[in-house]
């Protein structure tokens, strides 16, 4: 019986940052620095990008949004509502703002030799021209997902709330996500559904 009880402890239940569904997964030392991949949308995400599920008496079985009648029923409760709304990001040391769209945006150091569609005026030289990618993908159920990745292997340090960003990671952002850029940090955010422009 106590080893029984033991093994329950050693479970826990994530949340997928992409399609909602409903992990179980071995707790071991260290998890926090991996990630773990999706068996739904195939998506591997960091481990802190997973929301973390409570354990209590009589959880209920992972939860795929194929089952059931309505694939959207279950989706909605797991992840609190759909974002429909394109995000943005904010530079306060320049007062820049960039509307995010659909497909990759890259961002980068203002230069003319840049293809970066949102270029930020820099000093200094340690922000590639193409530094860094935001795609927005349209996610059934989940509505606009956000994700945060290098456009190359060779960029200066880059953190996502203090997270070191490795080449080959895709973070999903979050309303209010900080980046730190080598020569300048940017906000993102998602806008108010009722914000009005004046």
């Amino acid at each position: 019986m106590h080893i029984c009880e033991s093994k329950m402890d050693d479970i826990i239940k994530l949340g997928c940052p992409v399609c909602g569904t409903v992990l179980s997964v071995r707790n071991q030392n260290g998890i926090e620095s991996k990630s773990v991949t999706c068996p739904v949308c195939k998506t591997k995400s960091p481990f802190r990008s997973f929301k973390r599920i409570s354990n209590g008496y009589g959880d209920e079985p992972t939860e795929y949004p194929q089952e059931g009648n309505d694939p959207n029923a279950d989706q909605t409760a797991i992840n609190d509502g759909v974002n429909y709304i394109l995000g943005r990001i904010s530079v306060p040391a320049v007062s820049l703002s960039f509307q995010l769209r659909l497909g990759k945006n890259v961002i980068g150091r203002k230069g003319e030799a840049s293809s970066a569609g949102c270029q930020i005026p820099c000093t200094n030289k340690r922000m590639s021209r193409e530094h860094l990618v935001i795609e927005v993908k349209k996610v059934p159920g989940k509505g606009f997902v956000h994700y945060a990745s290098l456009f190359k292997e060779k960029v200066n340090a880059t953190y996502v709330n203090n997270h070191l960003l490795e080449y080959g990671d895709k973070i999903v952002l979050k309303n209010h996500d900080v980046i730190k850029l080598p020569d300048v940090v940017v906000h993102f955010e998602i806008p108010d559904r009722d914000e009005t422009d004046f």
